[in-house]
């Protein structure tokens, strides 16, 4: 059945703790009017795309920013706390909003691994981190209000930062010195510009030589942070780390992006979102194309990334021999991350939408949030032909049109979702 389409307006509010909130609601009032879904990422969300898509649909939707702005990838406590807080402001103003009785998150990429922790500490409290051992212990978060449901939109693994280092780099204090057994560029180990197929020693050696290059890292910052406990760092009480190599963007990401060999299918069959809203059962495979691996590691602009020795060990990661394959990702301690998508599904009970880009390498990680998810309302679609922003991948088209408005394909299943009665609606 066609979507009826609604004339909509825009609406803007500086809430509580300086959290900027775009809302976009149809002129129309409908039952859909009652439920209203918001979304919060790292980065600006004010204006994301299937927002107003769902407004023309009959629901309320309204994107939040956090009011930090810290590198949506440079997970640490402090960004965490915040980011918890202001998504509680604006989850508070969207259930007061006038006619809403049902607020639903909506995560997208790094803003999945936000909200389903969001969730998951609103249900469950912190017993789950603060009962093991880190170096920076967590930190307290005041109660949480829970949302009445969640969409993760191609959710990422929630440690981006560690898939984006480069282990080919030798030292910290430049970008010039490179290992040539571990670069990617480098033809002997499978590299070529029309689509790089890395032979499985190399990818194997580049794995396990990228964990211990964070590894490394981590120590060094241990390291540090003792030096400024006594006096003898840059300031008193942090300081800054540039790491080469390290950018940020999904061609800064290694092997995934250049091999589309790596993470190019789910292992069982799942239900595939066409254009014009079929639904196949299949095994679903990657779309999206071999991006150039970027070579401006010797770049601080792009080549780079600036943490600090508070935040690297704020966001710390554990990883026992990690990995992936064409179908599977393994060996992360996803229990201690609170930014693990996949475990924080295990401690969320409201209804449950996860869905997976095929034209994205993230898209991998939808299988498994929903294999974990232990809500008895749970949905798994994976989006034919959608890039990571949800738009077409055009030379990827078989022929013209192949994939349709994606955008709008989603949109469409989304509202769906959203409406089935007795879900949200009566």
């Amino acid at each position: 059945m066609e979507e009826k389409i609604y004339e909509t307006r825009s609406e803007f509010y500086r809430l509580d703790r300086r959290v900027p909130l775009a809302l976009y609601r149809p002129v129309e009032a409908t039952e859909r009017s009652e439920v209203a879904v918001l979304a919060m990422h790292g980065g600006d969300y004010l204006s994301f795309a299937p927002l107003p898509e769902l407004a023309k649909r009959g629901y309320i939707a309204a994107g939040a920013n956090p009011n930090n702005h810290e590198k949506p990838d440079t997970p640490s406590y402090a960004g965490l706390q915040n980011r918890l807080l202001d998504l509680k402001t604006a989850v508070e103003f969207m259930k007061c909003y006038p006619g809403v009785k049902k607020v639903i998150l909506v995560g997208h990429s790094n803003g999945g691994c936000l909200t389903s922790c969001y969730q998951y500490i609103a249900e469950n409290g912190t017993k789950r981190f603060d009962e093991t051992k880190r170096i920076i212990p967590f930190p307290q978060i005041d109660p949480l209000t829970p949302a009445d449901g969640l969409i993760l939109l191609d959710a990422n693994y929630g440690f981006m930062d560690v898939l984006a280092m480069d282990p080919a780099i030798k030292s910290l204090s430049n970008g010039f010195e490179r290992i040539p057994e571990l670069d990617v560029t480098n033809p002997e180990n499978g590299y070529d510009p029309n689509g790089c197929h890395f032979t499985k020693d190399f990818i194997l050696r580049f794995q396990k030589a990228q964990i211990k290059f964070y590894q490394d890292l981590l120590a060094y910052a241990q390291q540090r942070a003792e030096d400024i406990s006594k006096g003898k760092g840059m300031f008193a009480d942090d300081e800054p780390i540039v790491i080469p190599g390290a950018g940020t963007g999904s061609s800064a990401n290694k092997l995934m992006s250049q091999d589309v060999g790596l993470l190019a299918h789910t292992r069982n069959p799942q239900p595939l979102l066409h254009k014009g809203g079929v639904i196949t059962h299949e095994i679903v495979h990657t779309v999206r194309l071999p991006e150039e691996p970027r070579r401006s590691w010797n770049m601080n602009g792009g080549g780079s990334s600036i943490t600090s020795v508070q935040s690297l060990l704020q966001g710390e990661h554990r990883f026992e021999d990690f990995g992936y394959d064409a179908c599977s990702m393994w060996g992360a301690d996803w229990n201690f991350n609170p930014y693990s998508t996949r475990a924080n599904v295990q401690g969320i009970h409201v209804p449950l939408l996860v869905e997976g880009n095929t034209g994205s390498h993230e898209f991998i990680n939808t299988e498994y949030n929903y294999e974990n998810a232990v809500t008895k309302d749970k949905t798994a679609i994976f989006l034919e032909g959608a890039s990571h922003i949800f738009k077409p991948v055009k030379k990827a088209e078989k022929h013209e049109g192949e994939f349709g408005d994606t955008l709008a394909t989603l949109a469409d299943f989304l509202a769906g979702w959203l409406g089935k009665p007795g879900r949200f609606m009566n």
